[in-house]
C-alpha cells in the first residue's frame, strides 16, 4: 500500500470517514475555506466565483492528486464526487493533533449540510471579512450583492447565527 501525505487528501479522507460520502468539488471547496476560517492555514487564498469563495489552486491540487491516482472521481448528476483510492493510504501533511482534531469537529458541526448552505455561509463569511461596517444590515447586503436574490433574507440571517463559530461578532 502506497502512503501519501496530503492535506487536500487527508480532508477528502475525513469527510469519507466522517459524513459515510464522497464531497462533491464544491463541498470541498467550502469545507477547506471554512477550515482556513478556523485558523488552519492550508495554504490556500480566495477569491469570489458564482458559488462563492473557490480557490482555483485548491481545484488544480484536487486535479493533480486525481492524476496521480491519488484521488478517484465518481461522476454524479452535476457533481464530481471524491474519494480516495483504496491502494493509498493518506495522512496529514505537518497538521498538529490539535488541528485534526479542530478539522474533525469542524466536519461534524457541519455534517449534512447542503452545498448551497455551504455556499451561502461561505459567502456570509467572505462578505463579512471585506466589510468596515459589520452590522447585520450591511453584511446582508454585502450578501445580497454577491448572491442576488439566489437566497432569501431569512436564509442569510440563519446563516449569519453560524458566523459567532467563526469568531466573527456582527455589530449591532
Amino acid at each position: 500500500m502506497t502512503k501519501v501525505s496530503n492535506n487536500v487528501a487527508y480532508i477528502i479522507k475525513r469527510i469519507n470517514e466522517e459524513w459515510g460520502k464522497k464531497p462533491g468539488k464544491k463541498i470541498l471547496q467550502k469545507m477547506v475555506f471554512l477550515i482556513e476560517e478556523k485558523g488552519i492555514d492550508l495554504g490556500y487564498e480566495y477569491g469570489l466565483h458564482f458559488y462563492g469563495p473557490y480557490s482555483g489552486t485548491l481545484d488544480s491540487d484536487t486535479a493533480l492528486l486525481h492524476a496521480e491516482g491519488i484521488i478517484d472521481f465518481h461522476y454524479s448528476g452535476y457533481s464530481h464526487l471524491m474519494g480516495i483510492n483504496e491502494d493509498i493510504e493518506v495522512n496529514s501533511d505537518g497538521l498538529s493533533n490539535e488541528q485534526k482534531e479542530e478539522i474533525d469537529k469542524l466536519l461534524n458541526r457541519f455534517k449534512g449540510q447542503s452545498p448551497s448552505y455551504l455556499e451561502l455561509l461561505t459567502t456570509a463569511i467572505y462578505a463579512y471579512n471585506h466589510l468596515e461596517d459589520r452590522s447585520k444590515e450591511i453584511i446582508i447586503g454585502g450578501v445580497k450583492k454577491i448572491k442576488g436574490s439566489k437566497y432569501s433574507r431569512e436564509q442569510i440571517e440563519d446563516a449569519l447565527e453560524d458566523l459567532v463559530y467563526f469568531e466573527k461578532h456582527i455589530t449591532a
